[in-house]
């Protein structure tokens, strides 16, 4: 007797950076040197005055259940942070929600006002999730596919001739992961005006808003003018604060838009542990000088590591305006997935192939600069140049 799953679920195909992770980990475990440059994640341990916090709170009896939508320790110094940094004044009540991991918070924003028939535009290349969620709400991913020869740059054109009568949302990563494209001012704009003109809904992933190198800058999407209410915004402890493990997360945006993500988070999810949460308002409120030691090294690392990708006929490597990830291009028949499989057969290095952030990503690969030290950051880029130069 065979059990055929939801038809939404054989269509879902497993995010590339996972895999790439586990291959990471399986090869390491048979004894092989592998230099893991794929996940996001850093390698960093979480900052010892957010551990301390989260033990604290662990000692205090916190291990209960908690409110759905967060607590106002939690909700109060978040809404402290985006009034600061963000140029958003929320109601911290009503216009947060707290949720396990980032990645939990965006299924929710697109499977709770996404359904069947649903058009929803991808800025690509993007996230490796966002395509996946949207297939799972039964909804259509259109992709509007940026170029590198236009440095990804969004336009308003571009954006208005993708849009259906069944449109109905609009996802954007900024910066981008795995471009490391910060957006400006006047292309957010033009993502606003296209929202305005056919009434869609924006979810903004601002996942790496603390790494911005150079005179970029990061504006968050909800702040510009008409923006905030019709924008849920996603922010996550991963990377900024080392806390992949504790699984923390949140969507941000106007209480009529959170309220139907609560129906869903009520029904899954639940809520995130309370002592999680006391680590995380911790982590807004506590001492930050860690960020700028880890950007500034990820700054050092994205500078070398293109000097040494560029210096291999074929390949070319642009520096990222903001992120933690290096996205170069070959000039190679080899798809994206072999050239990667052979990175880790020919030199064990792990990295994730291009196709796995959309078709438009093929040809590319991502080098990710924190999962690993930098030391092995930079001698995994060497081990890379020598498969390169071996095509």
């Amino acid at each position: 007797m065979s059990i055929e799953p939801a038809s939404r679920v054989t269509r879902v195909q497993p995010p590339a950076t996972l895999a790439a992770g586990e291959k990471a980990r399986q090869q390491a475990r048979l004894g092989k040197d592998i230099i893991d440059l794929s996940q996001s994640s850093p390698h960093h341990i979480t900052p010892d005055h957010i551990i301390r916090a989260g033990v604290s709170a662990l000692e205090s009896g916190l291990t209960n259940i908690s409110s759905s939508s967060g607590i106002p320790e939690f909700k109060q110094a978040l809404a402290a942070k985006l009034n600061a940094y963000n140029n958003l004044d929320i109601d911290a009540d009503a216009e947060v929600i707290v949720t396990p991991g980032s990645k939990m918070g965006l299924y929710e924003s697109i499977n709770a006002f996404v359904g069947q028939g649903d058009d929803v535009l991808i800025i690509e290349p993007t996230w490796v999730s966002f395509r996946q969620q949207v297939e799972l709400s039964e909804g259509n991913a259109i992709t509007v596919a940026l170029s590198e020869e236009e440095e990804y740059m969004i336009t308003y054109d571009q954006l208005k001739s993708s849009v259906t009568d069944q449109s109905k949302m609009i996802v954007i990563n900024n910066p981008n992961n795995p471009t490391g494209r910060v957006y400006t001012r006047q292309e957010l704009e033009d993502v606003a005006r296209v929202c305005q003109e056919h009434n869609l809904l924006a979810l903004c992933d601002e996942t790496y808003e603390y790494f911005i190198y150079d005179s970029n800058a990061h504006i968050t999407l909800a702040s510009l003018p008409g923006m905030w209410n019709r924008t849920l915004t996603s922010y996550t402890f991963t990377k900024a604060y080392a806390m992949a493990g504790w699984r923390l997360g949140c969507i941000v945006g106007p209480s009529e838009l959170i309220n139907p993500l609560l129906s869903m988070h009520e029904h899954t999810a639940s809520f995130v542990s309370p002592f999680i949460q006391i680590a995380g308002a911790q982590a807004l409120q506590g001492p930050q000088d860690h960020i700028p030691i880890w950007r500034d090294e990820c700054d050092m690392l994205r500078l070398e590591v293109a000097r040494m990708l560029n210096s291999v006929s074929g390949v070319t490597c642009p520096l990222p305006q903001g992120a933690t990830f290096m996205f170069p291009r070959y000039d190679s028949p080899i798809s994206s997935a072999a050239l990667s499989e052979l990175f880790v057969e020919e030199e064990g290095v792990v990295v994730t192939p291009g196709v796995g952030f959309g078709l438009s990503g093929e040809n590319h690969f991502r080098i990710a600069l924190m999962r690993s030290p930098a030391d092995r950051v930079l001698e995994g880029a060497q081990r890379i140049v020598r498969v390169l130069e071996g095509l």
